[in-house]
């Protein structure tokens, strides 16, 4: 039998394009789909740090995984989707064994192939990785134009009760305006007619003299 190839975290990460940290998250979230050395790696016998290895059919799962991841579903339901396709798998070595014929192992992805420039699962994945975020941006840019519609209806509402409150304050500044000039009216011709009362009192009044200013009998006499 021949010894898989192992190959190493950075190789692997590099190779599904994404962070060293979020391999290492998919490794233990599906560990129960992967090798052992990639899912569960035995700590060194002088207890250091254990060192994750992947085979070419752990590349693949974590492609699927990937592409599954980009569709929109949970952890939960990607592991659903890797159980199922195990069961699968499982029942057609099976029925190869039953027949007598060499157990055809399917695996959860189209097989690497040594110097490939990209296996038919990573186009996939791709293609799903882009297409989900074409509609996030898409579902991004709906909501955005909603909630700017949405802003623009409140300011539309605000201007109008800003106007109605801005044509009552007016007319409310009109009525003020009108009273004002009918109490100064009043005023004027209430001043008005005043002043004529007194010009009149002070035409009518007779013109009286002092008593040293009265004449004597030799005044009355010479005609003073």
């Amino acid at each position: 039998m021949t010894e898989p190839r192992y190959r190493l975290p950075s190789e692997v990460a590099n190779q599904l394009q994404v962070s060293p940290s979020t391999l290492r998250r998919w490794s233990n979230e599906f560990a129960d789909y992967l090798s052992d050395a990639a899912g569960r790696p035995e700590s060194d016998p002088d207890g250091g740090t254990a060192h994750r290895r992947y085979t070419d059919l752990d590349v693949e799962t974590l492609m699927t995984v990937k592409g599954l991841l980009a569709e929109g579903l949970t952890y939960v339901q990607v592991s659903k989707r890797l159980e199922a396709l195990r069961l699968r798998r499982a029942s057609a070595e099976e029925r190869e064994a039953e027949a007598g014929g060499e157990p055809h192992v399917m695996t959860l992805s189209p097989s690497l192939r040594e110097g490939s420039a990209a296996p038919a699962v990573t186009v996939l994945a791709d293609t799903l990785h882009t297409v989900a975020d074409g509609q996030q941006l898409l579902l991004g840019s709906q909501q955005a134009n909603r909630e700017l519609l949405t802003v623009v209806l409140q300011d539309n509402f605000s201007l109008k009760e800003e106007n109605a409150k801005l044509r009552d304050r007016m007319l409310e500044l009109e009525r003020d305006l009108a009273e004002m000039r009918r109490v100064d009216q009043a005023r004027r011709e209430g001043l008005e007619a005043r002043l004529q009362q007194l010009e009149l009192q002070a035409h009518a009044r007779p013109v009286q003299r002092r008593p040293e200013e009265r004449p004597g009998c030799l005044g009355q006499w010479f005609g003073r």
